[in-house]
């Protein structure tokens, strides 16, 4: 996969406030013992979205910092988790990576390094450890499968891409990309990482996105918007067909004058 690295400078982009960025968003500010505080007296925040009828989404953020924790779950309350999990290092790159379904462990659950490649996957059915394989075995698994896979391409077979290449992707960043205003206030700066999901007309449904490494809450949510503002993708094609694929985005928010 090729990155296109975007760099957001301060004196590039125009400002705009973007303290609350989605429909059906709280932002509660949190002490030092997780008890509600004021905004100048807070250590934590946590972000909740109502995604649809039937999800909400917990963000809970260092104050100025990455995420630590993003859970969905089928109450508004947070009490019964349903869906993606993840726990964030103290750098913002994803811990651990699961899933749940009525508050028991179900799927696929991932465990990464401190430094970022995985140490684990391990499989649940209903609560029950079906397998675990260390990070060799996964490794070995997803060489084999990807040589499986170029052996059955096709001529004309390509990844998922932005229509117009790399010139477009920049020139929508610039009529896009607004660097979050406390971010300014507060010096903030970092690589925010989106991994996402371009369906088979080229639309990336917004639940696919989600944070793969984490700076802040305004600057990560600014990412997210760019994203899921994006205009319709060429999707990929496998074997001559159109199919899902899985991309990750790097963006570098940057304060430099010019």
């Amino acid at each position: 996969m090729r990155w296109l690295i975007v760099v957001a400078f301060i004196g590039a982009f125009p400002l705009g406030s973007i303290a609350q960025t989605r429909e059906n968003e709280k932002i509660i500010f949190l002490d030092k013992n997780g008890q509600p505080a004021a905004e100048k007296k807070a250590a934590f925040q946590q972000q909740i979205v109502q995604v649809d009828d039937t999800t909400w989404e917990y963000n809970f953020y260092r104050k100025n910092g990455p995420l630590i924790r993003s859970s969905q779950t089928s109450d508004a309350q947070g009490r019964v988790l349903n869906g993606r999990i993840i726990a964030y290092s103290p750098v913002g790159r994803p811990d651990t990576i699961g899933y749940y379904k009525r508050g028991v462990q179900t799927g696929d659950w991932s465990y990464y390094t401190s430094a970022g490649p995985l140490l684990l996957r391990r499989h649940y059915d209903d609560g029950v450890l079906i397998w675990a394989k260390d990070s060799a075995t996964v490794r070995r698994e997803a060489d084999s499968a990807k040589a499986a896979r170029l052996s059955l391409r096709i001529a004309g077979d390509t990844d998922a891409a932005f229509p117009g290449g790399d010139t477009a992707w920049l020139r929508y960043l610039n009529k896009t990309l607004r660097y979050p205003d406390d971010a300014v206030m507060n010096n903030i700066m970092g690589t925010v990482e989106v991994t996402f999901a371009v369906d088979t007309v080229g639309h990336i449904p917004e639940q696919s996105a989600w944070i793969s490494r984490s700076v802040s809450l305004s600057i990560d949510q600014e990412a997210l918007r760019i994203m899921r503002r994006s205009p319709a993708w060429t999707p990929a094609i496998y074997k001559g067909r159109l199919t899902w694929s899985y991309k990750r985005q790097p963006i570098v928010f940057k304060l430099e004058t010019r």
